[in-house]
Protein backbone atom coordinates (compact mmCIF):
# COMPACT_ATOMS: atom_id res chain seq x y z
CA UNK A 1 0.00 0.00 0.00
CA UNK A 2 3.03 2.04 0.95
CA UNK A 3 4.41 1.10 -2.19
CA UNK A 4 1.67 2.17 -4.15
CA UNK A 5 1.29 5.66 -2.57
CA UNK A 6 5.08 6.53 -3.42
CA UNK A 7 4.34 5.66 -7.23
CA UNK A 8 1.51 7.48 -7.51
CA UNK A 9 2.89 10.66 -5.80
CA UNK A 10 6.23 10.45 -7.88
CA UNK A 11 3.95 10.01 -11.25
CA UNK A 12 2.10 12.88 -10.18
CA UNK A 13 5.48 14.95 -9.56
CA UNK A 14 6.44 13.55 -13.14
CA UNK A 15 3.55 14.74 -15.02
CA UNK A 16 3.87 18.16 -13.03
CA UNK A 17 7.46 18.74 -14.28
CA UNK A 18 5.86 17.31 -18.41
CA UNK A 19 2.67 19.26 -18.43
CA UNK A 20 3.34 22.11 -16.48
CA UNK A 21 6.54 23.80 -15.44
CA UNK A 22 8.73 22.85 -18.45
CA UNK A 23 6.23 24.49 -20.88
CA UNK A 24 5.82 26.99 -18.49
CA UNK A 25 9.77 27.65 -19.21
CA UNK A 26 10.32 27.23 -22.44
CA UNK A 27 7.66 29.60 -22.93
CA UNK A 28 9.49 32.71 -21.17
CA UNK A 29 12.43 31.87 -22.52
CA UNK A 30 11.28 31.74 -26.19
CA UNK A 31 11.16 35.88 -26.78
CA UNK A 32 14.92 36.41 -25.26
CA UNK A 33 15.71 33.59 -27.96
CA UNK A 34 13.78 35.38 -30.44
CA UNK A 35 15.50 38.65 -29.77
CA UNK A 36 18.71 36.63 -30.40
CA UNK A 37 17.85 35.67 -33.62
CA UNK A 38 16.76 39.02 -34.72
CA UNK A 39 20.42 40.39 -33.19
CA UNK A 40 22.41 38.24 -35.55
CA UNK A 41 19.94 38.49 -38.56
CA UNK A 42 21.01 41.85 -37.96
CA UNK A 43 25.04 41.99 -38.07
CA UNK A 44 24.53 39.26 -40.50
CA UNK A 45 22.81 41.60 -43.38
CA UNK A 46 25.95 41.82 -45.86
CA UNK A 47 24.33 45.19 -46.98
CA UNK A 48 24.11 46.76 -43.34
CA UNK A 49 27.35 45.19 -42.51
CA UNK A 50 29.82 46.70 -45.48
CA UNK A 51 28.62 49.75 -47.37
CA UNK A 52 30.66 49.03 -51.43
CA UNK A 53 31.59 52.61 -52.76
CA UNK A 54 30.32 52.87 -56.21
CA UNK A 55 32.86 52.29 -59.39
CA UNK A 56 32.91 54.71 -61.38
CA UNK A 57 34.00 53.85 -65.23
CA UNK A 58 31.76 55.93 -67.51
CA UNK A 59 33.24 59.62 -67.64
CA UNK A 60 32.72 62.68 -70.35
CA UNK A 61 35.45 64.70 -71.65
CA UNK A 62 35.18 67.97 -70.09
CA UNK A 63 38.26 70.13 -72.20
CA UNK A 64 37.99 71.30 -75.72
CA UNK A 65 40.02 68.85 -77.02
CA UNK A 66 42.01 65.86 -75.38
CA UNK A 67 44.61 63.75 -76.59
CA UNK A 68 44.46 60.42 -76.99
CA UNK A 69 48.27 58.64 -75.96
CA UNK A 70 49.68 55.45 -76.30
CA UNK A 71 51.28 55.63 -72.78
CA UNK A 72 50.09 56.76 -69.94
CA UNK A 73 52.37 59.65 -70.18
CA UNK A 74 52.17 63.45 -71.64
CA UNK A 75 55.39 62.69 -73.65
CA UNK A 76 53.85 60.20 -75.10
CA UNK A 77 52.78 60.03 -79.26
CA UNK A 78 49.37 61.34 -79.56
CA UNK A 79 47.23 58.33 -81.72
CA UNK A 80 43.51 60.37 -81.49
CA UNK A 81 41.90 63.30 -80.06
CA UNK A 82 38.68 63.21 -78.37
CA UNK A 83 35.84 66.14 -77.74
CA UNK A 84 34.61 67.99 -74.86
CA UNK A 85 31.25 65.95 -74.41
CA UNK A 86 32.72 62.76 -75.71
CA UNK A 87 31.78 60.03 -73.25
CA UNK A 88 34.44 57.01 -72.64
CA UNK A 89 34.88 53.83 -70.77
CA UNK A 90 37.51 53.80 -68.29
CA UNK A 91 39.40 50.20 -67.98
CA UNK A 92 41.77 50.52 -65.66
CA UNK A 93 43.40 53.43 -63.39
CA UNK A 94 47.09 54.14 -63.19
CA UNK A 95 48.98 57.35 -61.78
CA UNK A 96 46.31 59.71 -62.65
CA UNK A 97 45.51 58.47 -66.03
CA UNK A 98 42.74 55.97 -67.54
CA UNK A 99 42.78 53.34 -70.13
CA UNK A 100 40.15 53.00 -72.86
CA UNK A 101 41.11 50.44 -74.44
CA UNK A 102 42.35 46.89 -74.69
CA UNK A 103 46.29 46.00 -75.04
CA UNK A 104 48.04 45.94 -78.40
CA UNK A 105 50.96 44.64 -79.51
CA UNK A 106 52.23 45.71 -83.33
CA UNK A 107 54.83 43.40 -83.80
CA UNK A 108 56.50 40.27 -82.14
CA UNK A 109 58.04 41.19 -78.97
CA UNK A 110 57.61 44.60 -78.87
CA UNK A 111 55.78 46.46 -76.06
CA UNK A 112 51.88 46.76 -75.27
CA UNK A 113 50.51 50.01 -76.18
CA UNK A 114 47.25 50.64 -75.08
CA UNK A 115 44.73 54.11 -75.33
CA UNK A 116 45.30 56.07 -72.28
CA UNK A 117 44.07 59.56 -70.97
CA UNK A 118 44.32 62.03 -68.46
CA UNK A 119 41.75 61.70 -66.05
CA UNK A 120 41.96 64.94 -64.64
CA UNK A 121 40.13 66.15 -67.97
CA UNK A 122 37.12 63.98 -67.12
CA UNK A 123 34.13 64.36 -65.34
CA UNK A 124 31.44 61.90 -64.59
CA UNK A 125 28.32 64.07 -65.30
CA UNK A 126 27.65 65.27 -69.34
CA UNK A 127 28.70 68.81 -69.43
CA UNK A 128 26.22 71.51 -70.50
CA UNK A 129 27.63 73.16 -73.71
CA UNK A 130 26.13 76.32 -74.20
CA UNK A 131 24.73 77.74 -77.76
CA UNK A 132 27.92 80.08 -77.33
CA UNK A 133 30.37 77.18 -76.71
CA UNK A 134 28.81 75.38 -79.71
CA UNK A 135 29.29 78.10 -82.21
CA UNK A 136 32.87 78.73 -81.09
CA UNK A 137 33.91 75.21 -81.34
CA UNK A 138 32.37 74.91 -84.45
CA UNK A 139 33.98 77.78 -85.89
CA UNK A 140 37.44 76.52 -84.61
CA UNK A 141 37.17 73.36 -86.78
CA UNK A 142 35.55 75.04 -90.23
CA UNK A 143 37.19 79.34 -90.27
CA UNK A 144 39.26 78.46 -92.89
CA UNK A 145 36.49 77.37 -95.05
CA UNK A 146 36.48 78.65 -98.52
CA UNK A 147 34.32 81.92 -98.63
CA UNK A 148 33.59 81.52 -95.27
CA UNK A 149 32.34 85.13 -94.34
CA UNK A 150 29.94 85.17 -97.52
CA UNK A 151 28.44 81.19 -96.20
CA UNK A 152 29.36 81.32 -92.65
CA UNK A 153 25.76 80.45 -91.49
CA UNK A 154 25.25 77.45 -93.87
CA UNK A 155 28.62 76.19 -92.84
CA UNK A 156 28.11 76.25 -89.51
CA UNK A 157 24.37 74.97 -89.58
CA UNK A 158 25.81 71.54 -91.57
CA UNK A 159 28.87 71.27 -89.62
CA UNK A 160 26.57 70.85 -86.79
CA UNK A 161 24.42 68.61 -88.26
CA UNK A 162 26.67 66.43 -89.91
CA UNK A 163 28.65 65.96 -86.48
CA UNK A 164 25.64 65.37 -84.76
CA UNK A 165 24.72 62.75 -86.94
CA UNK A 166 28.17 60.76 -86.32
CA UNK A 167 28.50 61.43 -90.22
CA UNK A 168 31.71 63.64 -89.88
CA UNK A 169 33.93 63.75 -87.04
CA UNK A 170 36.27 67.11 -86.08
CA UNK A 171 38.87 65.70 -87.48
CA UNK A 172 37.51 65.56 -90.79
CA UNK A 173 36.49 69.34 -91.03
CA UNK A 174 40.42 70.26 -89.57
CA UNK A 175 42.30 68.25 -91.53
CA UNK A 176 40.93 70.43 -94.56
CA UNK A 177 40.03 73.24 -92.42
CA UNK A 178 36.19 72.99 -93.05
CA UNK A 179 34.53 73.40 -96.29
CA UNK A 180 36.20 73.27 -99.88
CA UNK A 181 35.24 75.09 -103.31
CA UNK A 182 34.33 72.45 -105.76
CA UNK A 183 35.83 72.35 -109.12
CA UNK A 184 33.61 69.69 -110.31
CA UNK A 185 30.26 71.75 -109.75
CA UNK A 186 31.97 75.22 -110.48
CA UNK A 187 28.47 76.50 -111.84
CA UNK A 188 26.88 76.03 -108.47
CA UNK A 189 27.76 77.43 -105.35
CA UNK A 190 28.74 73.85 -104.31
CA UNK A 191 31.34 73.16 -101.32
CA UNK A 192 32.70 69.92 -99.56
CA UNK A 193 34.09 68.10 -97.46
CA UNK A 194 35.94 64.34 -96.51
CA UNK A 195 34.24 62.31 -94.07
CA UNK A 196 35.76 59.21 -92.86
CA UNK A 197 38.54 59.25 -95.63
CA UNK A 198 40.21 61.14 -98.64
CA UNK A 199 38.75 59.12 -101.47
CA UNK A 200 36.57 60.24 -103.67
CA UNK A 201 34.01 58.37 -102.26
CA UNK A 202 34.62 59.56 -98.77
CA UNK A 203 33.51 63.50 -100.39
CA UNK A 204 30.34 65.42 -98.83
CA UNK A 205 28.77 68.11 -101.41
CA UNK A 206 26.96 70.95 -99.76
CA UNK A 207 24.88 73.29 -102.08
CA UNK A 208 24.99 76.48 -99.90
CA UNK A 209 21.93 77.77 -101.62
CA UNK A 210 19.77 75.57 -101.66
CA UNK A 211 21.33 73.77 -98.36
CA UNK A 212 21.09 70.47 -100.21
CA UNK A 213 23.98 67.87 -98.70
CA UNK A 214 24.76 64.92 -101.46
CA UNK A 215 27.52 62.24 -102.21
CA UNK A 216 27.88 62.22 -105.86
Amino acid sequence: MVLLLVLGLAGAGAGFYLFYWLPMQEANEMPSMMEEEEDIAEVSDPEQAIAMPKVVTEYYVNTPTLGVRERPDYEAFIESVLYRGDDVTILEERDGWGRISVYYVYEEGGEEVAEWIPMEALVEDAPVITKQERHDTLMAYINKSDDFKIHEVMFLSKTDELLNSDTCTPLDFEELGGWVRSIRYSERDVYFVYCGGMKQADKIYLDVNSGEIFYK
